[in-house]
């Protein structure tokens, strides 16, 4: 009997947003995006969303719920990215630099890149919020998707300087990895483009 290869699957759970409403006020929210593959039922960025019952109706539409989340993998620390991830009890947190549970933190010595199972890889992609941002590669039937996290706010590839950028130079080092590596890119706070290159 010829194995079958299991290959992940990226969904759009909530789109992200950014609008200034006036100079002191904001409202805005990361893309939270489902990502699975085998034993792997993942939510990525779940951020500073309205309400929980956002992620609780986003999961029901794929017959989940906030219990089923495994994992839970935030691309970096700004609270628009990372404040509801507590919500997913069961979860064990994966960031740039290992996994986290309670409080065990398992370690990573090589920070730049690991798989987190077969079809899905974290990528270091630092220049927004300092060195600890990470993105995701995904290998689906559609080719392969970035979850990008800021290195790109939205689906124009703006902002182009990015004004949270602790570095402009790394993270157009980081961008151009994205681009050579990835088919499709989930931006920070838009939904899924076509990488303008390929």
């Amino acid at each position: 009997m010829e194995r079958i290869k299991f290959v992940a699957s990226v969904d759009i759970l909530i789109k992200g947003y950014n609008r200034e409403l006036n100079e002191d006020y904001h409202k805005y929210a990361s893309t939270c995006t489902l990502v699975r593959d085998k034993d792997v039922t993942m939510v990525v960025d779940p951020g500073s969303h309205e309400s929980i019952g956002m992620y609780i109706f986003a999961l029901g539409e794929y017959g989940l719920t906030l219990a089923d989340i495994n994992f839970v993998f935030t691309t970096h620390e700004h609270l628009d990215h990372s404040m509801n991830r507590a919500v997913f009890e069961n979860a064990t947190i994966i960031d740039r630099y290992g996994y986290h549970h309670g409080d065990e933190h398992r370690f990573h010595s090589n920070d730049e890149e690991f798989s987190i199972s077969d079809d899905i890889t974290m990528i270091a992609t630092p220049g927004h919020g300092g060195d600890i941002h990470a993105s995701l590669l995904v290998r689906t039937t559609e080719g392969i998707i970035c979850v990008a996290g800021d290195v790109w706010w939205y689906e124009d590839f703006t902002p182009e300087i990015d004004p949270n950028a602790t570095s402009q130079e790394d993270l157009e080092v980081s961008r151009r990895k994205i681009l050579d590596a990835a088919d499709y890119i989930i931006p920070g706070h838009g939904g899924k483009v076509r990488n303008p290159e390929r």
